[in-house]
């Protein structure tokens, strides 16, 4: 199902004549445009982008742009403009994103456009189903990241901080090409590992360390997002080694179970109950894994609550930890694509435990 059809089944389904997309995570995955304001108006005769002059000229440019019809530049009365718009297109019931527009907004399109009927949608799913573009840009970042990981492997020693380690993944993904970082890498060694979104510190690197590294990059505005825990040295305590075999064998798990029709909760509480039967009960603390795409968190989401059936298109993580403080934690991530028998891997550094020189 392409995107037009996404949006025109969104009408069928609310009994809607047209639908606004404000938001510039769902602007951009409709139109591939990027703009930090805008607006699109898709009606059932045509799809509209109005843009400011910041863009417009970019827009009329861009050979990406993909399912708009009109790219209309607003300037002056921009309430005239959409009214004009809509009603030349008989639009009397109109969509907005109500997970993403704000009530005092609802209202001043109420109070500002009277002669439509404004109606909230949820568009938290519209985007889980990739096509074959946006799995291609996926796995991209997940290429770079991995061109980094091994960048790191080669660059951490004893008597680095956290924050080094951390500036240095930041220059590295630029080198290979990244749009940006997809979030703030998380670099937690020893003790801070037990900390599952630590904050890079000063604290010194020192050899027979656990090093958590959650990372990941922009490729054309879709994320990537891989963590991995590696050794500093060859050679690490045996509690350490105990957790770190543990978690990559919940993860095996948690891949295995990647298929169409499966019940994120059932993956996640699947995994948590072999992570507590190992004797970690407790300090499995978080979700299992999470969409991403245009966001680094997205629908659908393997948690214990989460019912959303696997559907082949999604892109999804696999991420179980265990964390135990006072002592460290270890956390291994990957990125996956769901296939019609299963799943695809498109992160591809090593889920071994990967040793650097000390």
């Amino acid at each position: 199902m392409n995107k037009k059809e996404i949006i025109n089944n969104l009408l069928k389904e609310n009994n809607l004549d047209a639908m606004m997309l404000y938001s510039e995570q769902n602007r951009y995955w409709y139109s591939q445009f990027h703009s930090s304001l805008g607006y699109i108006f898709i009606t059932k005769n045509k799809s509209y982008l109005l843009l400011d002059g910041r863009y417009i000229t970019a827009a009329r440019e861009s050979k990406e742009l993909e399912n708009i019809d009109e790219i209309i530049w607003f300037k002056g009365d921009l309430n005239k403009l959409i009214t004009d718009i809509l009603k030349q297109d008989e639009v009397k019931k109109i969509g907005f994103e109500s997970d993403w527009v704000l009530y005092r907004d609802y209202q001043g399109y109420k109070q500002a456009l009277k002669d439509f009927e404004w109606l909230p949608v949820n568009t938290d799913k519209i985007r889980m189903i990739k096509d074959e573009r946006e799995i291609s840009y996926i796995k991209k970042a997940c290429d770079i990241t991995n061109e980094v990981f091994m960048d790191v492997l080669r660059f951490v020693q004893p008597k680095m901080t956290e924050q080094e380690i951390s500036i240095f993944v930041s220059d590295s993904f630029l080198k290979h090409g990244a749009d940006k970082l997809s979030f703030d890498t998380i670099v937690a060694s020893g003790e801070n590992g037990s900390k599952p979104h630590a904050v890079p510190t000063n604290r010194v690197i020192k050899k027979g360390d656990f090093v958590t590294l959650d990372m990941g990059c922009y490729y054309k505005g879709y994320a990537s997002d891989q963590t991995r825990t590696f050794l500093v040295g060859e050679k690490g305590t045996e509690e350490m080694q105990k957790i770190y075999d543990t978690v990559y064998q919940a993860q095996s798990l948690g891949i295995s179970l990647l298929k169409p029709g499966a019940i994120c909760s059932d993956i996640h509480n699947t995994v948590a109950k072999f992570i507590a039967d190992a004797g970690y009960e407790g300090y499995f603390n978080h979700g299992l894994g999470h969409g991403l795409g245009i966001e680094i968190h997205e629908e659908p989401y393997e948690n214990p609550s989460c019912r959303e059936l696997l559907k082949e298109g999604m892109t999804i993580t696999v991420e179980p930890g265990i964390y135990i403080p006072s002592v460290g934690g270890v956390r291994i991530e990957d990125d996956f694509v769901i296939t019609k028998t299963g799943s695809e891997r498109l992160t591809s550094s090593p889920r071994e435990l990967m040793r650097t020189k000390a």
